[in-house]
């Protein structure tokens, strides 16, 4: 399958404009709060020549490039950035945006959950981009990547161009590159004039896309943006079978491409899929060993819960502490899970976070049950839960402060949160 378009595909939990305005205030934030490693770039564009294609410049100061929440909306954003660029065209491109806004991170799971059921669920991950600017072209030029990429417009028009991977293979700068694998692996194309971009872009093929649509294209596709007017917003999520990301220091073994969609984690669920048991039971025996595969079953628990994403999504902040007259309640499409570890440990997950903890063996049935109630989706107040976790539990068996200590935690990673019983009129 090519580069093809799908209209007016995704109309509920489609990402907005005001969410993403939100998730880029929020990197702008902690950008100048010193997090300056945050995966977002900058890049201001100067007019095309006669000799080939517009210079693009990355920014490597980003403070006064990045939203301010005193900007308003991305349109406040945008006059401001026409006023400080004196006209010149910008574009911010940001990793990882789901882990940067909560909302972006459900509709970008919610949408992955669909391919998951089609394909199986790819354990290379995935990850949403965010691409916002009046640039005519994608900043870093013709190129493609290593991701299958599903390509959302959220506002204005964004028109693509498209080449089948063997249209460049004997270009000098792809040809030394041009095996097999090359289809799967991320490589660019550098134009070198005017005619050699008029020659190009003959053999191009191009897709056109307004907001609420979503362009798709394969791994094997060489792409680029092409000119559209005023303000773009696109988001896009991009997939591939290659082994997780988590597992990049991890003892070379044969690791599974994909999973069956019913091998997420479901309620109930305590153990990990049959085949990422197979493949951490080939690293060995031993001491050394044991930590290895506790540290990789741990991330495996983290990745699978967050719905095969790369990253989590921003945790919850500003919450006040639980009490025991608080009613709390879980998500049944995204359960908590608890999976043993060896040496008497077991992980705690939800939502791509995790935490691992040593109880006794009574204490770790009590907080399957108490995991397992939480994630069926009805209320139920903090003082019941401890109340049925401490009840005839031998005092030695699990802290007193653990479970609302846990129960905190879980709020801050939004797999519970508290529920206010609907007022009756």
């Amino acid at each position: 399958m090519g580069p093809t378009l799908f209209p007016s595909l995704f109309p509920r939990h489609f990402p907005s404009p005001a969410e993403i305005f939100e998730a880029l205030v929020d990197v702008g934030t902690r950008y100048r709060q010193g997090e300056v490693m945050l995966p977002v770039r900058f890049y201001v564009e100067h007019e095309a020549t006669a000799e080939g294609p517009p210079e693009v410049f990355a920014a490597v100061a980003l403070s006064r490039y990045l939203p301010l929440a005193e900007d308003g909306d991305v349109d406040g954003y945008a006059r401001r950035m026409e006023h400080l660029l004196h006209g010149r065209r910008f574009g911010l491109v940001l990793s990882n945006t789901q882990s940067h806004h909560w909302s972006h991170w459900l509709q970008m799971r919610t949408f992955l959950s669909g391919v998951h059921g089609a394909l199986g669920v790819p354990l290379g991950g995935a990850d949403s981009a965010l691409f916002l600017g009046n640039y005519r072209h994608t900043p870093f030029g013709i190129h493609k990547d290593d991701l299958h990429v599903f390509y959302f417009v959220i506002r204005g028009r964004r028109r693509m161009s498209f080449w089948p991977l063997e249209a460049m293979v004997s270009r000098p700068e792809v040809a030394p590159h041009a095996d097999p694998g090359l289809k799967d692996r991320p490589h660019g194309v550098v134009l070198r004039d005017a005619e050699d971009t008029r020659q190009v872009m003959a053999q191009a093929s191009f897709l056109e896309a307004g907001a609420g649509d979503i362009m798709y294209w394969p791994s094997s596709y060489w792409h680029r943006s092409e000119p559209s007017e005023g303000l773009t917003i696109a988001a896009s999520l991009g997939f591939n079978f290659r082994a997780p990301m988590f597992l990049d220091r991890a003892p070379e073994q044969p690791w599974p491409e994909r999973l069956p969609h019913g091998e997420l984690p479901q309620v109930g669920d305590r153990a990990l899929p049959k085949s990422v048991r197979d493949a951490l039971g080939k690293q060995g025996r031993g001491q050394g060993l044991r930590a290895t595969r506790n540290t990789l079953t741990e991330g495996w628990v983290r990745f699978l819960t967050n719905g095969a994403l790369d990253g989590p999504p921003p945790e919850a902040r500003g919450l006040a502490p639980l009490t025991p007259e608080d009613t709390v309640v879980g998500s049944s499409s995204r359960p908590i899970v608890t999976v043993p570890l060896e040496g008497g440990q077991v992980v705690v997950a939800a939502n791509g976070f995790s935490r691992t903890l040593r109880p006794s063996p009574v204490a770790r049935r009590r907080l399957e049950a108490l995991t397992e109630t939480l994630s069926s989706g009805r209320p139920v107040s903090v003082g019941t839960l401890e109340e049925d976790f401490f009840r005839r539990l031998p005092p030695r068996a699990f802290p007193r402060a653990g479970v609302r200590s846990l129960l905190d935690e879980l709020a801050r990673w939004r797999a519970v949160w508290r529920h206010e019983p609907a007022r009756r009129r």
